[in-house]
């Protein structure tokens, strides 16, 4: 997971392709980002980098009312979508607007929360921070998660020899981005994640991935995804278990409790 700083873009099919392989985001994860509110508070939270909403959906389902701001119509458009399966009152506290870290469509001191999912190595720092510093109230939780590969696993080391030639990339989840540093307590928390899928899943997923999807040999590493996964998966369910671990943060401001 490279740091870096140009916003992604996804086309109509890449975001359907991304919200059905993709893993989600649990409960638990989600309300410890939030700062482990009381049952019964509600909160405004900003999904910043929301793309089709994964994060969002579980925000929404937990009660609270959530805007998912991300740079990608068609990100947006499968969670407008999603929302459709909903139930009425989880999808009428869901909003969508486009927008950036650097530009968000928010006035200040708008939201309780912040939550950034897997897209924070996609920002430019100093901006992005001024402006989540701008929409979010004081004393407000700013959270960032990431799902990495659980490495100690054989099988996911056996996946890296295949899609890394380079080596293990640096690892952004072991601290805090520098320029969120010293704006209060940091706490950081991982939780295990048991993602299973199907092979032909698996594969999908891997060719979603930026740095297999640009490879000259991107059929060839496909193609041996597909048979180490064929090899891995379960004669009684046909799924692949791709161990991950949720590296979690959340930043606790000076005066605010708390709890969890």
């Amino acid at each position: 997971m490279n740091q870096t700083r140009s916003a992604p873009t996804a086309s109509t099919h890449g975001a359907v392709l991304h919200d059905a392989v993709r893993p989600a985001w649990s409960a638990e994860v989600v309300s410890w980002l939030l700062g482990s509110p009381l049952s019964g508070r509600r909160l405004a939270v900003l999904d910043l980098g929301a793309g089709t909403g994964l994060g969002t959906r579980t925000i929404a389902t937990l009660g609270h009312a959530v805007i998912a701001v991300d740079t990608s119509t068609n990100m947006l458009a499968v969670l407008q979508t999603a929302c459709q399966e909903l139930p009425s009152e989880v999808a009428n506290r869901i909003r969508a607007l486009t927008g950036s870290a650097e530009y968000i469509p928010l006035g200040e001191q708008s939201v309780d929360a912040i939550i950034c999912l897997q897209a924070w190595h996609w920002v430019e720092p100093e901006r992005a921070t001024a402006e989540c510093d701008r929409v979010l109230k004081q004393n407000g939780m700013m959270g960032m998660a990431w799902h990495t590969w659980d490495r100690t696993n054989e099988w996911v080391q056996a996946l890296a020899a295949i899609v890394e030639p380079n080596g293990t990339p640096t690892d952004q989840t072991l601290s805090v981005p520098e320029e969120l540093a010293g704006r209060g307590t940091f706490e950081r928390k991982e939780y295990p994640l048991n993602y299973e899928l199907t092979v032909d899943q698996l594969v999908q997923l891997a060719s979603s991935w930026s740095y297999v999807a640009k490879r000259p040999d991107r059929n060839v590493v496909l193609t041996k995804i597909r048979s180490l996964g064929e090899q891995a998966a379960s004669p009684s369910t046909g799924l692949v278990r791709f161990p991950h671990i949720t590296a979690a943060f959340r930043l606790k401001q000076t005066g605010q409790p708390v709890v969890g």
